[in-house]
């Protein structure tokens, strides 16, 4: 197996990441960073050298061609109590041809909403008697910090009643179309077309402001020996542009994930997989993880996957701060899988983050169904 496909597909990575855009929106579509799967999420995320299921569009699109058959597989996730709702949908068909030469591919849809959000009027339409004019500090026994100015300050406290409110609902949604091909026995590629559509509620009844982009994945896989399999997952390679209908335009910067994982085989019917991700940041973010290679970021993910007889699954791992667990079964042509996430587990006496309890659990639930 030679290695220059592996060294074109680093250097078209590579030369990515140095032509990043200066302007690049920091935060921008970041619902598409949600990782996706309980399999997954159980494992702290560090899947990208592992992903050989339905959800290998979102983390490794080359894993695709290692499904030996068809899959569907469906996603419901409730994060920060039930205050957003994250969903994700995947189907991969394996194109048929040699066991050296395999194809496949591959759709996905994510819908992240956060539904019944209270709207209030914008500071420009409120009216006198509509807050407390008290000043900044809300309290009227001390004048000054704009008390009695007769103009909303920010931290006044509002008098709106339910006449004034009206509920409306916030969604972000990505549409993948994944194609993979594999090369030699150890070397495989892949890329994900995403299609992104934002709509937030405006201050008008019904009215809301959306947005659409558009945008590449690249990815590959390589397997020196069958224990062990090397990753690389450049997002948004192209950059992806977006455009939002009040005239906002966003860009995605591409970012770099890469990873590895190792398989033993501890007893007869037993299988144990050791994964570990390094999501690299580009944009000046400060990660939880910390781990720093001279002006660059990375967030660290590592977990542990074991499988009794093909049919019972344990999961544990960390992603940054955050501790995951997870279970899953396996009957014929069925899957089901449960993870939690428990976040900034490793940082509850973090002084800078003191209100780290009120994050609550992240649970997730998926289902598979191969044919």
């Amino acid at each position: 197996m030679s290695v220059k496909p592996i060294r074109v597909c680093l250097a078209v990575m590579l030369s990515a990441l140095v032509a990043m855009p200066a302007g690049a929106t920091k935060y921008a579509a970041e619902f598409l960073k949600i990782p996706v799967g309980a399999r997954a999420v159980g494992m702290g995320g560090a899947f990208s050298a592992i992903a050989d299921d339905a959800t290998a569009p979102y983390w490794n699109p080359a894993g695709m061609v290692y499904l030996p058959y068809k899959e569907a597989f469906l996603q419901h996730a409730e994060q920060f109590g039930n205050l957003v709702n994250h969903d994700f949908g995947g189907v991969v068909f394996p194109l048929h041809a040699s066991d050296s030469h395999r194809s496949a591919f591959g759709v996905s849809l994510t819908r992240v909403a956060v539904d019944d959000i209270p709207i209030t009027p914008r500071p420009g339409g409120l009216k006198p008697g509509d807050w407390l004019d008290y000043g900044t500090d809300n309290d009227p026994t001390t004048p000054g910090n704009g008390q009695g100015n007769g103009q909303w300050d920010p931290g006044e406290r509002l008098l709106i009643t339910s006449d004034d409110l009206f509920m409306a609902s916030s969604a972000d949604m990505a549409l993948g179309i994944s194609f993979a091909r594999q090369r030699g026995r150890h070397f495989a590629w892949g890329g994900t077309v995403k299609f992104v559509r934002q709509s937030l509620p405006d201050t008008v009844v019904g009215q809301h402001v959306t947005s659409f982009g558009a945008g590449l994945d690249a990815a590959m896989l390589y397997m020196p020996t069958d224990a062990i399999t090397l990753s690389a997952v450049m997002h948004d390679l192209t950059t992806t542009y977006i455009t939002w209908s009040n005239g906002t335009r966003e860009l995605v910067a591409p970012n770099l994930t890469t990873g590895g994982a190792i398989n033993f085989y501890p007893g007869e019917g037993q299988a144990l997989t050791w994964g570990l991700d390094l999501a690299w940041d580009f944009e000046g973010r400060t990660l939880d993880s910390q781990l720093k290679l001279g002006g660059v970021n990375a967030d660290l993910r590592t977990g542990l996957e074991y499988w009794y007889r093909n049919t019972l699954a344990l999961r544990s791992g960390v992603n940054g701060k955050d501790l995951a667990f997870g279970v899953g079964v396996r009957y014929r042509h069925f899957g089901a899988d449960y993870a939690a996430s428990l976040n900034r587990f490793f940082a509850k006496n973090d002084p800078a983050f003191p209100d780290d309890h009120n994050l609550e659990t992240t649970h997730l639930l998926s289902a598979s169904f191969s044919w």
